[in-house]
């Protein structure tokens, strides 16, 4: 039987989408860094621990967090915002267009940044969102990066709120468009002082102290937005622990089986990191004494971290570093006794009222986040087999017991005279009998 022949109106179909296909594949080749999904939204599983870490509190930037009712005001500060940004500097109405037709040519990459489709399907929409989030946080940034000088538009808290909301993952602008905006903004004000973009965001990122080094180096100027730029600091430095080799993904990985207090037990030795500018990741164990560079915790820490752990576990799956890193703290810390350990070893300076508050947010921080590998597997197997040797065990327990300072010291080697001396008088006293 012969097999139906197409019409000529589905040759013409297939025709254009083959073409179709062929355009956006040509597309994706040439320009795939472009078209890279890199905001995403927060699995309900990670939500469902502490689902306001996630969610902005003040203001919404891009399309995931728009028109909730509860932050319409802050889209009034947006065009305020936008008004000084255009009267201070004589932006007039043909450089306005200019920089919306940019954003309108980048639409498209705009949309592919996100993990999600959003309702925004008029152009001019697309084209406002962007433009009041980009002017937002140029003007907000300009103002406020360096020692909260400038205008006092906002209260201190509310300064520290609209900080703490640019660097959550679902409320992203992607960086390359703001970039392109200031550039225009500042070929307009024909500035050749301007600072450039990526030193306006380093100088705002310094007000998260756990940071320690906030270098504008190779990486950060890849960063795609604020939760990718910290995280870059955070990388900033990062060395393979113990000369380890690169990480893989292991359905096994190893982990620390024992807390701080019971590693002190066994004869582990803690001590921070000499370097203060150190990266918060290089830990070293080596003959017994395990090295950690300062971890300074406050009240921002816990949001900052759970939304950098949810860009690994979105994009960074095979390069989860930071999640690692608090997967090993967390193993590391079991109570306040652990935490109290670690503080009087100067490596964790907290700002949380008491010990206990510290263990209970590192605990927590890794629930319901995969683990697929470890970056310190090769520092776990050696700890573990340090704490397993009973020698290790036992030579600690003389040193904690009976040897913890001088004068305890001194009354152990007094008792095991007086014991021998007894022993001596003992022995002679029954050889006397006989």
């Amino acid at each position: 039987m012969e097999e139906d022949k197409p019409s000529a109106s589905e040759n013409k179909m297939t025709r254009e989408l083959s073409l179709q296909l062929d355009t956006k594949v040509n597309r994706l080749s040439s320009e795939q860094d472009y078209f890279e999904c890199c905001i995403y939204r927060v699995s309900k599983r990670v939500q469902s621990v502490h689902w306001q870490a996630y969610s902005p509190l003040l203001i919404s930037i891009g399309p995931l967090h728009r028109n909730e009712n509860k932050r319409q005001v802050m889209e009034n500060e947006k065009l305020r915002y936008y008004k000084t940004f255009i009267e201070r500097f004589g932006m007039d109405k043909e450089k306005i267009r200019d920089i919306m037709s940019s954003i309108q040519n980048q639409e498209g990459r705009l949309r592919d940044c996100y993990s999600e489709e959003f309702k925004l399907t008029k152009k001019s929409d697309f084209i406002e969102m962007v433009l009041l989030d980009a002017v937002f946080i140029i003007e907000f940034m300009r103002e406020y990066s360096n020692n909260d000088e400038g205008p006092n538009r906002f209260e201190p808290r509310t300064i520290l709120d609209i900080r703490e909301d640019l660097i959550l993952l679902e409320n992203q602008l992607p960086f390359f468009i703001i970039q392109k905006i200031y550039d225009k903004y500042n070929r307009a004000r024909q500035d050749p002082t301007a600072i450039p973009f990526f030193d306006l965001v380093t100088s705002h990122s310094k007000n998260y102290r756990f940071l320690k080094n906030v270098e504008n180096n190779r990486s950060v100027k890849k960063s795609r937005h604020f939760t990718d730029l910290l995280r870059n600091f955070m990388l900033n430095g990062i060395r393979q622990p113990n000369g380890a080799s690169q990480p893989n993904g292991s359905s096994n990985p190893i982990m620390l089986r024992h807390s701080a207090v019971k590693l002190r037990a066994a004869g582990v030795k803690f001590e921070v990191a000499e370097d203060e500018d150190e990266c918060l990741l290089n830990i070293t164990f080596k003959k017994g004494v395990l090295k950690i560079p300062r971890l300074e915790v406050d009240y921002h820490f816990e949001r900052a971290v759970r939304n950098i752990m949810a860009l690994e576990q979105c994009l960074y799956q095979n390069e989860a570093y930071v999640c690692s890193y608090i997967k090993f703290m967390d193993h590391l810390i079991d109570s306040a006794e652990d935490v109290g350990l670690l503080v009087g070893k100067k490596i964790i300076t907290h700002r949380l009222g008491n010990d206990a508050a510290v263990s209970v947010m590192i605990n927590k921080l890794c629930e319901n986040i995969n683990d697929p590998y470890t970056y310190y597997d090769d520092i776990c197997k050696m700890m573990n087999d340090h704490y397993d040797s009973p020698f290790n065990r036992m030579k600690a327990t003389l040193e904690l017991v009976y040897f913890a300072h001088v004068w305890r010291g001194t009354g152990t080697v007094a008792a095991a005279i007086l014991l021998m001396l007894t022993l001596i008088q003992t022995i002679t006293s029954v050889k006397s009998l006989f």
